[in-house]
């Protein structure tokens, strides 16, 4: 008897789970480097009452920054729906001169001197997943303004991985195309990111985009040599303006371009809003309700 007292003493000791996070690991954590290139970090939110051993799978949403790289303002904003829904936050950050110089652009384009930031967020969104108990290996993601610009063609690359998506006010879209090279179009996919792109999984994300109605600042001067979007003299629809004169209508010019190829597309113009970030958040809650609903 006494054997088997120590026996069952010793089992039950055994299969208990220990407690390990700390009080870092709840709530807004601090920034985290990715285990792939700790040049890169990421913030995460915790909702509240989620148990490290419990039995709670939460949904995963990616909020990528602007060109400002402040994540700490999208996991603010959005950590009220998070609780209320039952998501945990990822918000990765791309900071300038990872590369020598001031790159301030090096993310949005998806690769920028051989660095994949892709890649990057995958890695950023395992690591996620292998500490928290997620709801399966999709996830939702919004991107404001630069991060407009990585979200939507990060949906070319990898649309297997996205329930929705949600776009917001990109300053230039990369239109789906088999004419034009990237990033004005999508024809050497394959041979820059070694990925084909899957129009049958595109059309099985749902996609929302959004913009302020006063979102209305134009650009007049050409792409020149000295910038990330310079794809060479007289290239068709490498400049500012060949999609539209502002964020509106280059928007208005993508969604036109994914319902041509069979994905639909809800659209918010949010009165009253100019290019603000803050502006935009109720309508993409909203979307993103709707979406979990389902």
């Amino acid at each position: 008897m006494f054997v088997a007292a120590l026996f069952a003493s010793s089992f039950t000791g055994a299969s208990a789970q220990v407690k390990e996070f700390g009080w870092h690991d709840k709530s807004v954590t601090p920034y985290i480097a990715s285990q792939l290139d700790p040049r890169f970090s990421f913030m995460l939110y915790i909702p509240k009452g989620y148990q490290e051993n419990g039995t709670e799978k939460c949904e995963l949403l990616v909020l990528v920054h602007g060109t400002e790289r402040r994540p700490d303002v999208y996991i603010e904003h959005m950590r009220e729906f998070a609780d209320k829904n039952r998501v945990i936050l990822l918000a990765p950050l791309f900071p300038i001169n990872t590369h020598g110089r001031q790159d301030l652009e090096n993310y949005k384009l998806v690769e920028y001197k051989a660095t994949r930031y892709d890649l990057i967020l995958l890695s950023m969104a395992d690591e996620t997943a292998s500490k928290y108990r997620l709801a399966g290996n999709t996830f939702f993601m919004h991107g404001f303004s630069g991060g407009g610009h990585f979200t939507h063609r990060f949906f070319y690359l990898h649309p297997h991985r996205l329930r929705a998506v949600s776009i917001g006010a990109p300053g230039l879209v990369t239109l789906i195309d088999n004419t034009s090279d990237w990033w004005v179009g999508t024809r050497d996919l394959y041979r820059r990111f070694n990925v084909k792109m899957n129009l049958d999984a595109m059309r099985g994300v749902s996609v929302h985009m959004v913009v302020g109605a006063e979102d209305t600042d134009e650009w007049n001067e050409p792409i020149t040599r000295d910038s990330e979007y310079w794809m060479g003299e007289g290239v068709k629809g490498a400049d500012y303006n060949t999609t539209g004169k502002n964020r509106i209508e280059r928007l208005a010019t993508l969604k036109t371009n994914y319902e041509q190829h069979g994905i639909k597309v809800s659209m918010d113009t949010v009165p009253a809003a100019d290019h603000d970030e803050t502006k935009l958040f109720p309508a993409v809650r909203k979307f993103l309700e709707g979406e979990l609903a389902k």
